[in-house]
């Protein structure tokens, strides 16, 4: 398939495979060097996904109402401090005053979150309307605009060059979206003062003021938007603003769940996330890892299943010089699993009492990863736990 520039893929034609196959496929795709032991990689070479991205194009059924071709294109609007970088939690005073920029400390100050550059390119180039360039990627920050001259984004800034390189490596081997996609940084970038410093439950409004001025100056009409921000910055009453004044324009909302503390003490299940909800009818979602920011945004139509995978694989490699007893990595797999099982469930969903051929095992439910325990019932993840270990 190709997602933004192609047809979209025949239900029938996927129908003719057992859906086994199909699932056999993407666990190859998306596990087989990631959590092997490092430096192997034996079984995705002897698969053939290990050396080329092209190669690896599935086929795979795409979920309701999401297309190759769309109506509309998605301006993807992000946060920058514990969204697209960790903060490092850095506060004045040592750790008693206020926090520069977030609170998140389970990465380093700096640190880029595996997986967000590929995450914004495949919103902002999934269904684009024929002939249509992606919308630049927008950012609302805190950033005082009076302290530009040290903090401002400009071409050359770390940040605006992996997104342009995301959009490079997705053009170059998916033929979709842009090569030139990114960061408009004299248009697209809007900024807080140095008031919302001093005062910061200020963040929110002013947020939400820069996004009705990014909104004016869209004189396109076939343009929507996707938030993308984190908890700790005043992001979600921004997006609930945004959801007041135009709900028929923003397509969804994401936040980052980010912990100062509490991460360090998680179960195996990792830290406890709000449950997904709505603003006025816009869905708003919750993730720690962009594997599950992307699982969320392809349950909402908002990307394609090869651009889930796509993710997938990007935030493994983003954490490649990682050790895999890090925390980091058990984030990872466990949000990497439960996207597997959404595509399994959309390939091979449960039976269901009206089938008389098979019985179906009762449900145990469960908080912590609900899909896990609907698809161990239906038989499917049975048959594929191997790929995960």
């Amino acid at each position: 398939s190709m997602e933004g520039g192609g047809r979209a893929p025949s239900m029938d034609s996927c129908s003719m495979r057992p859906p086994w196959a199909w699932l056999m496929a993407v666990a190859c795709f998306a596990h087989a060097d990631a959590f092997a032991p490092a430096g192997t990689g034996a079984f995705a070479r002897r698969s053939g996904f290990a050396n080329s991205a092209r190669t690896a194009s599935l086929n795979l059924p795409r979920m309701a109402g999401e297309e190759a071709y769309g109506e509309f294109r998605t301006q993807v609007i992000t946060d920058i401090d514990d969204t697209v970088k960790s903060s490092g939690g850095v506060r004045l005073l040592w750790k008693v005053g206020p926090a520069l920029g977030g609170i998140d400390t389970q990465f380093k100050r700096g640190a880029f979150y595996p997986g967000v550059f590929a995450f914004g390119a495949e919103l902002a180039s999934n269904a684009l309307p024929p002939n249509m360039a992606p919308a630049p990627m927008a950012v609302l920050t805190a950033r005082a605009r009076e302290l530009k001259v040290f903090l401002a984004l400009k071409p050359t800034t770390k940040l605006c060059v992996a997104y342009n390189d995301a959009a490079q490596k997705l053009f170059d081997e998916w033929g979709i979206g842009s090569p030139k996609w990114g960061i408009d940084c004299e248009n697209t970038v809007l900024y807080g003062s140095v008031a919302e410093w001093i005062l910061q439950f200020r963040k929110g409004w002013r947020k939400f003021d820069n996004f009705k001025k990014l909104r004016a100056q869209n004189d396109d009409a076939r343009t929507r938007y996707v938030l993308v921000g984190d908890t700790g910055e005043y992001d979600q009453e921004c997006g609930q603003r945004m959801s007041e004044e135009c709900p028929e324009l923003v397509r969804g909302m994401f936040f980052h769940v980010i912990s100062e503390y509490s991460w360090q003490d998680a179960p195996p299940s990792g830290i406890t996330l709000p449950a997904d909800r709505t603003f006025n009818g816009v869905p708003v979602h919750y993730f720690r890892t962009y594997v599950s920011a992307a699982r969320k945004a392809y349950t909402g139509g908002l990307i394609g299943p090869e651009a889930l995978l796509r993710v997938i694989r990007q935030a493994q490699a983003d954490l490649a010089d990682v050790d895999r007893t890090d925390l980091k990595w058990a984030d990872l797999k466990r949000d990497t699993e439960v996207a597997i099982i959404a595509l399994g469930q959309a390939l091979d969903p449960p039976k269901t009492r009206e089938d008389p051929e098979e019985p179906v095992a009762e449900v145990p439910e469960t908080e912590e990863v609900p899909a896990v325990a609907a698809v161990a019932a239906g038989g499917t993840w049975s048959r594929f736990k191997s790929f995960f270990a």
